[in-house]
């Protein structure tokens, strides 16, 4: 059951990965001043992606209701890791068009959640 989560969750992200890539235009090449390094966009990320996927196995009658979830779950995410909204997708908008870095970022998040994975196999045989 967890290997199909994972799987689910690891297709999710790639296929974001490849759409956000896609729909890059010419790359921008200025830095904002407020970038958010790699180490810590790969962490972010993999908090956000756990979130959508908490999100989606919800049963919510309505996806109003999970964008107010998911939403209020971002919130909490950047706080706790010390940005805010507008870092972040300043962040993820040049890192997406610099496919190069993203792939980099995108290949940690799926190191770390598969990391995850593996321990929650683990504990759970415990």
């Amino acid at each position: 059951m967890r290997r199909n989560r994972f799987a689910v969750v690891r297709q999710g992200v790639l296929l974001l990965t490849a759409l956000w890539m896609m729909a890059c235009g010419v790359p921008a090449d200025e830095r904002p001043d407020n970038l958010l390094d790699e180490d810590r966009m790969a962490d972010i990320l993999v908090e956000i992606h756990m979130a959508e996927a908490r999100v989606s196995r919800m049963a919510f009658s309505s996806s109003d209701s999970s964008n107010i979830v998911y939403k209020r779950l971002e919130k909490q995410i950047l706080r706790r890791f010390k940005t805010d909204t507008s870092a972040y997708n300043q962040s993820y908008k040049y890192y997406a068009s610099h496919p190069r870095d993203m792939e980099a970022i995108y290949k940690e998040v799926v190191s770390k959640l598969q990391k995850r994975t593996e321990t929650g196999k683990t504990s759970a045989r415990s």
